[in-house]
């Protein structure tokens, strides 16, 4: 979001040869962004990826760590 908004500004108050160059990026930022959304999870789903496969796993004989700290 915050690098589309620069990109918009870059555009609006940039000069001539600033315009090309953000229109270009902003392309770029856009078609990612909906290539990371869209295509990636459908990829991943196509390829049974579940929510269970992305979960971390618990090593054999590691205790869970607690915050709390001891002085």
């Amino acid at each position: 979001m915050t690098t589309a908004l620069v990109l918009i500004i870059l555009f609006i108050f940039g000069g001539e040869l600033i315009h090309g160059f953000s229109t270009a990026l902003l392309f770029g930022v856009i078609i990612g962004t909906y290539s990371s959304i869209y295509i990636a999870s459908a990829s991943a789903l196509g390829l049974g990826v579940s929510k269970v496969d992305l979960m971390p796993v618990e090593k054999e004989g590691e205790e869970k760590k607690t915050e709390s700290f001891k002085w």
